[in-house]
């Protein structure tokens, strides 16, 4: 029978009704990183254009920082697939040992079965049968003679399935070798090209640092790039101040964990906040000392809001706790997240560099209430 179009309407209506709020919000979520991604990208191309410093030199140390990060990007995957195939290797050539050693143990009882099945034929039950004269005693002799049977072709089959298995062993060995020396060859390849890319940039930035001679120069260029900084911040902060977000996933705002915050690397402080640094200007934040690819943490629940390359502080990633309050984290070497990325206090969300024009690896590090820079002594822990 066919339902009226009035019932059906009504049907559809309450299924659309009763769609799972969840799914609602996780499409809205979905719809505001979208429009957050959109506005940083707008913004990034805003800063470039407006940056006046498009010296060939800058350029030049931009580009070849930005090909060393890919190259110790490859090559910190490569570890990470090399050494998960060693694992895995170790574990089919232990797998290898215990199945040549099963099979050693069993090769001659499984001879000796053979033989012997061999030998009897299927005259074995027929003999059985004429050499005895009790019902009863015939009964428990077939009885036990099934349970031999099947014991034998157990062992037997027990046997079969491990050869076959060690074949199968030996082949996953032989694959895992040869994308272990594939992966080696690609390993070395990196290596070579992130050393071609690390001497580019330090001839660029010997060219770079000898045009910046006098102190009116470094000044003027260490101006140009706070100014730059000041304005992707506001950007920025209005940017989120338009898209209201949800809660960080850890429940804690940051004003609550004053003082108590961890600290985003264990380096020393080479340059504190408000230290003079060139001039009349002083640092907003602090130059921690690091390693080379060292993990940088993030100080608190937060959403990535710029991940990305910055001339003057090289590969920079900002994260919004809520509230009017940022954290920005400078000269990375890699950087782990993506613009719209939600992360937790102490989760890794890059590795420390010298990209930006560093002699040497450092992290610079920020905080931010309302724009404003605030002394990162004042809200860090002790370590």
């Amino acid at each position: 029978m066919k339902l009226p179009s009035a019932i059906i309407s009504a049907a559809l209506s309450c299924a659309l009704y009763l769609l799972p709020l969840q799914a609602i919000a996780a499409e809205d979520e979905k719809a505001k990183l979208a429009e957050l991604k959109n506005a940083i990208s707008s913004l990034e191309k805003q800063l470039n254009k407006r940056d006046k410093d498009k010296s060939k030199l800058t350029a030049e140390l931009k580009k070849n920082e930005i090909a060393a990060s890919t190259s110790s990007k490859k090559i910190r995957l490569l570890n990470s697939k090399i050494e998960s195939r060693n694992a895995k290797l170790a574990d089919l050539g232990k797998q290898q040992t215990e199945l040549k050693a099963g099979i050693q143990k069993q090769h001659a009882a499984v001879s000796e079965q053979l033989a012997a099945a061999y030998k009897m034929g299927a005259q074995e039950p027929i003999k059985l049968l004429l050499n005895q004269e009790d019902p009863q005693q015939l009964a428990r002799l077939l009885k036990y003679y099934n349970y031999v049977v099947d014991a034998r072709n157990e062992k037997i089959a027990q046997y079969m399935g491990d050869v076959e298995q060690l074949s199968i062993v030996r082949n996953q060995v032989s694959e895992e070798r040869r994308l272990l020396n594939s992966a080696k060859v690609q390993l070395e390849k990196d290596r070579q090209e992130l050393l071609a890319n690390n001497k580019r940039r330090q001839s660029t930035l010997k060219q770079l640092n000898a045009s910046l001679q006098s102190d009116k120069s470094k000044l003027d260029k260490l101006l140009k790039q706070r100014t730059a900084l000041e304005e992707l911040l506001k950007d920025v902060r209005s940017v989120v101040k338009k898209m209201p977000l949800k809660t960080p996933p850890g429940g804690q705002s940051f004003v609550s964990q004053k003082g108590q915050l961890r600290w985003p690397l264990k380096g020393k402080v080479a340059h504190s906040f408000g230290s003079k640094r060139s001039g009349s200007l002083r640092w907003d934040g602090w130059l921690i000392d690091a390693k080379i690819g060292e993990p940088v943490t993030a100080v608190h629940d937060g959403q990535v809001i710029f991940s990305n390359y910055m001339r003057g502080f090289g590969l920079l990633i900002i994260l919004n706790h809520g509230d009017g309050y940022m954290s920005l984290y400078a000269h990375n070497e890699e950087l782990l997240k993506d613009t719209g990325d939600w992360v937790l206090s102490n989760e890794t969300i890059s590795r420390a560099g010298d990209t930006g024009g560093l002699n040497k690896p450092a992290l610079y590090f920020e905080i931010r209430k309302k724009g404003q820079p605030a002394d990162p002594k004042i809200w860090l822990g002790k370590r």
